[in-house]
Protein backbone atom coordinates (compact mmCIF):
# COMPACT_ATOMS: atom_id res chain seq x y z
CA UNK A 1 0.00 0.00 0.00
CA UNK A 2 2.73 2.44 0.79
CA UNK A 3 4.62 2.28 -2.56
CA UNK A 4 1.07 4.10 -3.58
CA UNK A 5 1.80 7.76 -2.36
CA UNK A 6 4.94 7.73 -4.85
CA UNK A 7 1.92 7.58 -7.62
CA UNK A 8 0.00 9.91 -6.02
CA UNK A 9 2.86 12.63 -5.83
CA UNK A 10 4.08 11.66 -9.12
CA UNK A 11 0.20 12.68 -10.39
CA UNK A 12 0.29 15.74 -7.98
CA UNK A 13 4.09 16.93 -9.60
CA UNK A 14 2.22 16.27 -13.62
CA UNK A 15 -0.79 18.30 -12.82
CA UNK A 16 1.10 21.30 -11.49
CA UNK A 17 3.79 20.86 -14.09
CA UNK A 18 1.37 20.70 -16.65
CA UNK A 19 -1.23 23.48 -15.37
CA UNK A 20 2.83 25.66 -14.89
CA UNK A 21 3.41 24.79 -19.01
CA UNK A 22 0.32 25.72 -20.42
CA UNK A 23 -0.98 28.66 -18.99
CA UNK A 24 -0.42 31.89 -20.08
CA UNK A 25 -0.28 34.05 -17.28
CA UNK A 26 -1.18 37.63 -17.42
CA UNK A 27 1.29 40.51 -16.22
CA UNK A 28 2.03 40.81 -12.58
CA UNK A 29 -0.20 43.29 -10.10
CA UNK A 30 -0.74 44.04 -6.94
CA UNK A 31 1.50 42.12 -4.43
CA UNK A 32 2.87 39.59 -7.17
CA UNK A 33 4.32 43.24 -8.54
CA UNK A 34 5.83 44.94 -5.42
CA UNK A 35 7.22 41.43 -4.60
CA UNK A 36 8.81 41.27 -8.32
CA UNK A 37 9.91 44.88 -7.51
CA UNK A 38 11.21 44.04 -4.39
CA UNK A 39 13.28 41.52 -5.11
CA UNK A 40 14.68 42.96 -8.32
CA UNK A 41 15.84 46.08 -6.58
CA UNK A 42 17.39 43.98 -3.82
CA UNK A 43 19.28 42.16 -6.36
CA UNK A 44 20.45 45.64 -7.98
CA UNK A 45 21.13 47.43 -4.85
CA UNK A 46 20.50 44.94 -2.01
CA UNK A 47 17.68 47.21 -0.69
CA UNK A 48 14.92 45.27 0.72
CA UNK A 49 11.73 48.30 0.12
CA UNK A 50 8.39 47.46 -0.56
CA UNK A 51 7.11 49.38 -3.64
CA UNK A 52 9.81 52.19 -2.72
CA UNK A 53 12.87 52.92 -3.27
CA UNK A 54 14.15 53.54 0.25
CA UNK A 55 14.29 50.57 2.37
CA UNK A 56 11.00 50.11 4.64
CA UNK A 57 9.39 47.39 6.67
CA UNK A 58 5.70 46.70 4.91
CA UNK A 59 5.78 43.33 4.33
CA UNK A 60 8.26 40.52 5.29
CA UNK A 61 11.72 39.92 3.97
CA UNK A 62 11.25 35.88 3.35
CA UNK A 63 9.45 35.99 0.45
CA UNK A 64 10.99 38.65 -1.74
CA UNK A 65 14.29 37.15 -0.46
CA UNK A 66 13.89 33.83 -2.01
CA UNK A 67 12.65 35.43 -4.87
CA UNK A 68 15.72 37.32 -5.65
CA UNK A 69 17.56 34.41 -4.75
CA UNK A 70 16.06 32.25 -8.02
CA UNK A 71 16.39 35.75 -9.82
CA UNK A 72 20.12 35.21 -9.22
CA UNK A 73 20.84 31.88 -9.92
CA UNK A 74 18.10 31.02 -13.09
CA UNK A 75 17.43 34.71 -14.58
CA UNK A 76 13.83 36.18 -13.90
CA UNK A 77 11.80 34.28 -16.30
CA UNK A 78 8.97 33.60 -13.80
CA UNK A 79 8.74 29.95 -14.42
CA UNK A 80 11.60 29.14 -12.68
CA UNK A 81 10.40 30.63 -9.54
CA UNK A 82 6.97 28.78 -10.59
CA UNK A 83 8.60 25.33 -10.84
CA UNK A 84 9.87 25.76 -7.44
CA UNK A 85 6.48 26.21 -6.31
CA UNK A 86 5.89 23.04 -7.51
CA UNK A 87 8.21 21.37 -5.66
CA UNK A 88 6.90 22.85 -1.88
CA UNK A 89 3.57 22.61 -3.17
CA UNK A 90 4.18 18.53 -3.71
CA UNK A 91 6.63 18.47 -0.53
CA UNK A 92 3.61 19.38 1.06
CA UNK A 93 1.57 17.02 0.56
CA UNK A 94 5.01 14.55 1.53
CA UNK A 95 4.58 16.39 4.48
CA UNK A 96 0.79 16.03 5.67
CA UNK A 97 1.08 12.37 4.45
CA UNK A 98 3.78 12.12 6.95
CA UNK A 99 1.65 13.46 9.67
CA UNK A 100 -1.42 11.34 8.55
CA UNK A 101 0.39 8.56 9.26
CA UNK A 102 0.74 8.82 12.75
CA UNK A 103 -2.67 8.78 13.38
CA UNK A 104 -4.77 6.87 10.49
CA UNK A 105 -4.49 3.95 8.92
CA UNK A 106 -1.78 3.92 5.81
CA UNK A 107 -5.20 3.86 2.94
CA UNK A 108 -6.69 7.00 4.70
CA UNK A 109 -3.27 8.62 4.70
CA UNK A 110 -2.81 7.85 0.85
CA UNK A 111 -6.29 9.55 0.35
CA UNK A 112 -5.51 12.42 2.48
CA UNK A 113 -2.59 12.76 -0.44
CA UNK A 114 -4.44 12.27 -2.90
CA UNK A 115 -6.87 14.91 -2.24
CA UNK A 116 -4.34 17.41 -1.94
CA UNK A 117 -2.89 16.48 -5.17
CA UNK A 118 -6.27 17.01 -7.18
CA UNK A 119 -7.35 20.14 -5.02
CA UNK A 120 -7.81 22.82 -7.37
CA UNK A 121 -6.20 25.56 -5.81
CA UNK A 122 -3.16 23.74 -4.69
CA UNK A 123 -2.19 23.74 -8.44
CA UNK A 124 -3.24 27.26 -9.33
CA UNK A 125 -1.18 28.95 -6.34
CA UNK A 126 2.32 27.36 -8.55
CA UNK A 127 1.66 30.02 -10.77
CA UNK A 128 1.57 32.66 -8.55
CA UNK A 129 4.03 35.22 -7.10
CA UNK A 130 2.63 35.06 -3.44
CA UNK A 131 4.01 34.05 -0.40
CA UNK A 132 1.17 31.42 0.26
CA UNK A 133 2.55 28.29 -1.10
CA UNK A 134 6.22 28.57 0.34
CA UNK A 135 4.83 29.53 3.77
CA UNK A 136 2.23 26.35 3.75
CA UNK A 137 5.05 24.30 3.21
CA UNK A 138 6.62 25.84 6.31
CA UNK A 139 3.67 25.71 8.44
CA UNK A 140 3.52 22.17 7.57
CA UNK A 141 7.07 20.95 8.51
CA UNK A 142 7.04 23.31 11.57
CA UNK A 143 4.16 20.93 12.95
CA UNK A 144 5.37 17.85 11.85
CA UNK A 145 8.70 18.29 13.21
CA UNK A 146 7.46 19.81 16.66
CA UNK A 147 5.31 16.78 16.90
CA UNK A 148 8.28 14.19 16.16
CA UNK A 149 9.81 16.33 18.82
CA UNK A 150 6.73 16.11 21.81
CA UNK A 151 6.67 12.64 20.72
CA UNK A 152 10.83 11.54 20.73
CA UNK A 153 12.43 14.30 23.26
CA UNK A 154 14.84 14.53 20.30
CA UNK A 155 16.62 17.89 20.52
CA UNK A 156 17.39 17.85 16.53
CA UNK A 157 13.35 17.47 15.87
CA UNK A 158 12.65 20.56 18.10
CA UNK A 159 15.85 22.60 16.57
CA UNK A 160 14.79 22.13 12.63
CA UNK A 161 11.48 22.96 14.32
CA UNK A 162 12.11 26.43 15.37
CA UNK A 163 14.33 27.09 12.17
CA UNK A 164 10.86 26.25 10.20
CA UNK A 165 9.25 28.55 12.56
CA UNK A 166 11.53 31.31 12.05
CA UNK A 167 11.69 30.98 8.42
CA UNK A 168 7.42 30.78 8.51
CA UNK A 169 7.60 34.66 10.64
CA UNK A 170 10.43 35.55 7.93
CA UNK A 171 7.67 34.98 5.11
CA UNK A 172 4.24 36.17 6.85
CA UNK A 173 4.22 36.58 11.15
CA UNK A 174 0.92 34.36 11.73
CA UNK A 175 2.53 31.65 13.54
CA UNK A 176 4.20 33.80 15.98
CA UNK A 177 1.07 34.30 17.32
CA UNK A 178 -0.43 30.83 16.67
CA UNK A 179 2.15 29.46 18.48
CA UNK A 180 0.77 30.21 22.20
CA UNK A 181 -2.16 27.70 21.84
CA UNK A 182 -0.21 24.78 20.85
CA UNK A 183 2.35 25.19 23.87
CA UNK A 184 -0.44 25.22 26.14
CA UNK A 185 -2.39 22.44 24.39
CA UNK A 186 0.81 20.09 24.53
CA UNK A 187 1.76 21.53 28.68
CA UNK A 188 -1.70 20.36 29.31
CA UNK A 189 -1.27 17.06 27.33
CA UNK A 190 2.17 16.17 27.66
CA UNK A 191 3.37 14.33 30.75
CA UNK A 192 6.83 14.95 30.88
CA UNK A 193 7.59 18.39 32.28
CA UNK A 194 11.01 17.96 31.02
CA UNK A 195 10.32 17.53 27.08
CA UNK A 196 8.12 20.59 27.50
CA UNK A 197 11.10 23.02 28.49
CA UNK A 198 13.28 21.04 25.88
CA UNK A 199 10.78 22.41 23.21
CA UNK A 200 9.81 25.79 24.62
CA UNK A 201 13.94 26.21 24.72
CA UNK A 202 15.32 24.53 21.86
CA UNK A 203 12.03 26.12 19.32
CA UNK A 204 12.14 29.22 20.87
CA UNK A 205 16.23 30.08 20.57
CA UNK A 206 16.09 28.59 17.21
CA UNK A 207 13.24 30.45 16.15
CA UNK A 208 14.69 33.39 17.89
CA UNK A 209 18.06 33.37 15.95
CA UNK A 210 16.25 33.45 12.24
CA UNK A 211 14.64 36.05 13.17
CA UNK A 212 16.72 38.00 15.43
CA UNK A 213 18.72 39.65 11.89
CA UNK A 214 15.10 40.91 10.97
CA UNK A 215 14.57 42.64 14.18
CA UNK A 216 18.04 44.36 14.83
CA UNK A 217 17.87 45.73 10.65
CA UNK A 218 14.53 47.55 11.76
CA UNK A 219 16.04 48.78 14.88
CA UNK A 220 18.64 50.11 13.17
CA UNK A 221 16.49 51.77 10.43
CA UNK A 222 14.19 52.92 12.11
CA UNK A 223 15.78 53.46 15.87
CA UNK A 224 12.59 51.53 17.32
CA UNK A 225 11.74 48.09 17.35
CA UNK A 226 9.88 46.98 15.32
CA UNK A 227 9.33 43.04 15.12
CA UNK A 228 7.53 42.22 11.70
CA UNK A 229 6.04 45.07 9.51
CA UNK A 230 5.35 48.42 9.31
CA UNK A 231 1.74 47.34 7.91
CA UNK A 232 0.45 45.41 10.66
CA UNK A 233 -2.62 47.55 11.33
CA UNK A 234 -3.84 47.00 7.96
CA UNK A 235 -5.21 43.76 8.08
CA UNK A 236 -7.09 45.09 11.24
CA UNK A 237 -8.50 48.02 9.47
CA UNK A 238 -9.72 45.97 6.83
CA UNK A 239 -11.19 43.67 9.08
CA UNK A 240 -13.57 46.04 11.06
CA UNK A 241 -15.32 47.09 8.01
CA UNK A 242 -18.71 45.27 7.55
CA UNK A 243 -18.70 43.11 4.41
CA UNK A 244 -15.48 45.57 3.59
CA UNK A 245 -18.35 48.25 2.95
CA UNK A 246 -16.65 51.76 2.76
CA UNK A 247 -12.86 50.25 3.17
CA UNK A 248 -10.96 52.07 0.26
CA UNK A 249 -12.57 55.21 1.65
CA UNK A 250 -10.99 54.62 4.80
CA UNK A 251 -7.63 53.59 3.61
CA UNK A 252 -7.54 56.61 0.73
CA UNK A 253 -7.87 59.25 3.29
CA UNK A 254 -5.61 57.53 5.51
CA UNK A 255 -2.68 58.03 2.72
CA UNK A 256 -3.60 61.56 1.83
CA UNK A 257 -2.31 62.23 5.24
CA UNK A 258 1.15 61.60 3.68
CA UNK A 259 2.49 60.30 6.85
CA UNK A 260 5.85 57.84 7.35
CA UNK A 261 5.14 54.22 7.69
CA UNK A 262 5.03 54.07 11.01
CA UNK A 263 2.76 57.16 11.76
CA UNK A 264 0.42 55.33 8.75
CA UNK A 265 0.29 52.00 10.44
CA UNK A 266 0.17 53.73 13.68
CA UNK A 267 -2.87 55.69 12.05
CA UNK A 268 -4.20 52.43 10.61
CA UNK A 269 -4.27 50.69 14.12
CA UNK A 270 -5.94 53.56 16.12
CA UNK A 271 -8.69 53.59 13.30
CA UNK A 272 -9.03 49.74 13.51
CA UNK A 273 -9.39 50.17 17.25
CA UNK A 274 -11.79 53.13 17.20
CA UNK A 275 -14.07 51.68 14.28
CA UNK A 276 -14.28 48.83 16.46
CA UNK A 277 -15.56 50.24 19.89
CA UNK A 278 -17.54 52.46 18.14
CA UNK A 279 -19.80 49.56 16.02
CA UNK A 280 -19.74 47.11 19.28
CA UNK A 281 -23.67 47.51 19.56
CA UNK A 282 -24.21 47.60 15.42
CA UNK A 283 -26.43 44.85 13.98
CA UNK A 284 -24.41 44.76 10.73
CA UNK A 285 -21.09 45.00 12.37
CA UNK A 286 -21.96 41.90 14.82
CA UNK A 287 -23.53 39.92 11.53
CA UNK A 288 -19.96 40.53 10.26
CA UNK A 289 -18.07 39.49 13.04
CA UNK A 290 -19.80 36.00 13.65
CA UNK A 291 -21.30 35.08 10.57
CA UNK A 292 -19.79 37.45 7.65
CA UNK A 293 -16.17 36.94 8.05
CA UNK A 294 -16.57 32.78 8.73
CA UNK A 295 -18.61 33.43 4.99
CA UNK A 296 -15.98 34.74 3.33
CA UNK A 297 -12.59 32.92 4.91
CA UNK A 298 -14.47 29.34 4.41
CA UNK A 299 -17.30 29.66 1.78
CA UNK A 300 -15.29 29.70 -1.72
CA UNK A 301 -11.34 28.34 -2.45
CA UNK A 302 -8.76 30.41 -3.40
CA UNK A 303 -8.57 31.86 -6.74
CA UNK A 304 -6.48 35.06 -6.99
CA UNK A 305 -7.06 35.01 -10.74
CA UNK A 306 -9.96 33.39 -12.37
CA UNK A 307 -8.92 33.60 -15.91
CA UNK A 308 -5.91 31.31 -14.98
CA UNK A 309 -7.85 29.04 -12.89
CA UNK A 310 -9.63 26.57 -15.73
CA UNK A 311 -7.68 23.47 -14.70
CA UNK A 312 -10.41 21.06 -12.73
CA UNK A 313 -12.77 24.15 -13.02
CA UNK A 314 -15.92 22.26 -12.37
CA UNK A 315 -14.53 20.48 -9.72
CA UNK A 316 -13.18 23.14 -7.79
CA UNK A 317 -16.13 24.80 -5.85
CA UNK A 318 -18.29 21.64 -4.81
CA UNK A 319 -15.19 20.12 -3.98
CA UNK A 320 -14.29 22.83 -2.02
CA UNK A 321 -17.57 23.30 0.08
CA UNK A 322 -17.59 19.47 0.77
CA UNK A 323 -14.18 19.45 2.60
CA UNK A 324 -15.05 22.33 4.43
CA UNK A 325 -18.29 21.17 5.97
CA UNK A 326 -16.67 17.30 6.19
CA UNK A 327 -13.25 19.20 7.44
CA UNK A 328 -15.07 21.20 10.26
CA UNK A 329 -16.80 17.77 11.48
CA UNK A 330 -13.57 16.02 11.91
CA UNK A 331 -11.83 18.98 13.41
CA UNK A 332 -14.95 19.52 16.42
CA UNK A 333 -15.18 15.52 16.68
CA UNK A 334 -11.54 14.76 16.93
CA UNK A 335 -11.84 17.37 20.29
CA UNK A 336 -14.87 15.55 21.78
CA UNK A 337 -13.45 12.28 21.29
CA UNK A 338 -10.15 13.65 22.84
CA UNK A 339 -8.49 12.05 19.83
CA UNK A 340 -4.60 12.30 19.08
CA UNK A 341 -5.44 14.91 16.49
CA UNK A 342 -6.81 17.39 18.48
CA UNK A 343 -3.58 19.47 18.36
CA UNK A 344 -4.86 19.78 15.10
CA UNK A 345 -8.25 21.19 15.93
CA UNK A 346 -6.35 23.41 18.41
CA UNK A 347 -4.29 24.75 15.59
CA UNK A 348 -7.28 25.21 13.16
CA UNK A 349 -9.47 26.74 15.70
CA UNK A 350 -7.10 29.46 17.08
CA UNK A 351 -6.02 30.59 13.46
CA UNK A 352 -9.41 30.75 12.31
CA UNK A 353 -10.31 33.03 15.52
CA UNK A 354 -6.89 35.24 14.60
CA UNK A 355 -8.37 35.73 11.09
CA UNK A 356 -12.06 36.90 12.61
CA UNK A 357 -9.91 39.47 14.28
CA UNK A 358 -8.24 40.45 10.96
CA UNK A 359 -9.06 40.28 7.01
CA UNK A 360 -10.52 37.12 6.57
CA UNK A 361 -10.10 36.31 2.73
CA UNK A 362 -9.58 32.73 1.28
CA UNK A 363 -6.59 33.89 0.14
CA UNK A 364 -5.70 33.46 4.29
CA UNK A 365 -7.49 30.15 4.84
CA UNK A 366 -5.25 28.45 2.09
CA UNK A 367 -2.27 27.64 4.14
CA UNK A 368 -4.89 25.72 6.25
CA UNK A 369 -6.66 23.80 4.06
CA UNK A 370 -4.14 20.72 3.73
CA UNK A 371 -5.49 20.51 7.76
CA UNK A 372 -9.22 20.72 6.87
CA UNK A 373 -8.33 17.85 4.17
CA UNK A 374 -6.40 15.96 6.76
CA UNK A 375 -9.44 16.25 9.40
CA UNK A 376 -12.11 15.09 6.59
CA UNK A 377 -10.08 12.25 6.24
CA UNK A 378 -9.98 11.85 9.87
CA UNK A 379 -14.42 12.12 10.20
CA UNK A 380 -14.40 9.43 7.05
CA UNK A 381 -12.06 7.20 9.06
CA UNK A 382 -13.91 7.49 12.18
CA UNK A 383 -16.68 6.89 10.85
CA UNK A 384 -15.50 4.04 9.49
CA UNK A 385 -14.34 2.57 12.70
CA UNK A 386 -17.60 3.23 14.23
CA UNK A 387 -19.34 1.06 11.21
CA UNK A 388 -17.09 -1.39 11.77
CA UNK A 389 -17.70 -1.86 15.66
CA UNK A 390 -21.17 -1.69 15.39
CA UNK A 391 -21.12 -4.79 12.88
CA UNK A 392 -18.55 -6.75 14.58
CA UNK A 393 -20.80 -6.94 17.45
Amino acid sequence: MKKWIYVVLAVALALRVYYIVTTTFPPLVGDAFGYDKMAKQFLETGVLGYLESTPNSFVMPGFPVLLSMVYLVFGTNLIWFQLLQVIFSVSTIAVIYKIAQKFMKEIYCILTAAMMAIYPSFIYANGLLLTEVSFTLLVALFLWLLWLGVESGRKVHFVLSGVCLGLSVMFRPTLSTLIVPIIVYFIMQVPSRKRIWQAILYVGLSSFVIVMPWWIRNFLLYDKLVLFTSSSGNPMLWGVHPYLIGVLDTFEAIYKLNADELTRNGLWSAMAKEMFADQMHNGLFIKWFIFGKLNYFWRLPWIENGEIAHLLEKLRNPLHLILVIGGWMGIWLSVFRRSPLQWVAVFMISYTILHQVMLAIPRYAFPVMPYVILMFVYLLSSTEDLLSRRFDR
